[in-house]
């Protein structure tokens, strides 16, 4: 399963293409690394980011979101370690970068280190609170760490704010995992909520892809 991050970067739930915000307007540096990581071509990005991250950008949050994009290409070659280190400069050059939070998060969760998972995606949650995506990779967390009640709270909270694009998506992925809701009318009613619990219950993680 291929890894992604945000930025106009595909992303998602089960194959879900969202498209997220970054935390800064970098339009203009590094242009080849961030043409290169829009377009999906992370090698390339990678390298054109490595060139760039030579010589950081005095603007703390331009180089943060520069750490951020090549911390995601790690995570496109499953190179965990690499991509945390990333995401930890991100954040320390500009703590409200709820992106790199958010990845730094589900970098840890694909190493198993479960703790340090839930406190990176509580900063990325308390920065940008009505994020779907990073409740729903709180859920996925909390329901690995075995806590099925929070991780339910977790997924409400990331399927309330009436975007029937992400709840379709997510309908279409249980019914992927063997827990059909009917049709997929994007809309987060009990019959949803009902297979999710089914889901969590019997220990499947709709994983982000």
């Amino acid at each position: 399963m291929k890894d992604s991050g945000w930025m106009g970067l595909l992303t998602g739930i089960a194959g879900i293409v969202v498209v997220s915000t970054t935390s800064a307007d970098v339009s203009g540096w590094c242009p080849d690394g961030q043409k290169a990581f829009s377009a999906g071509k992370f090698e390339e990005a990678n390298v054109a980011l490595n060139s760039c991250l030579y010589s950081p950008p005095e603007n703390p949050a331009e180089a943060s979101q520069g750490y951020y994009l090549r911390g995601e290409t790690y995570m496109d070659a499953m190179d965990y370690q690499a991509a945390i280190s990333d995401f930890d400069k991100a954040v320390e050059l500009d703590p409200d970068n709820a992106n790199a939070w958010r990845s730094k998060a589900w970098a840890h969760y694909k190493r198993d280190e479960l703790h340090p998972a839930v406190t990176a995606i509580t900063m990325s949650i308390e920065i940008d609170a009505q994020n779907t995506e990073s409740h729903h990779v709180h859920a996925q967390i909390l329901t690995a760490m075995g806590r099925t009640g929070q991780a339910m709270d977790a997924y409400d909270l990331a399927y309330s704010f009436e975007d029937r694009r992400k709840v379709q998506a997510l309908q279409s992925a249980l019914a992927d995992q063997g827990f059909g809701v009917g049709s997929s009318d994007g809309v987060y009613g009990a019959r949803t909520r009902d297979a999710l619990k089914a889901c969590i219950a019997a220990g499947c993680i709709i994983e982000w892809n």
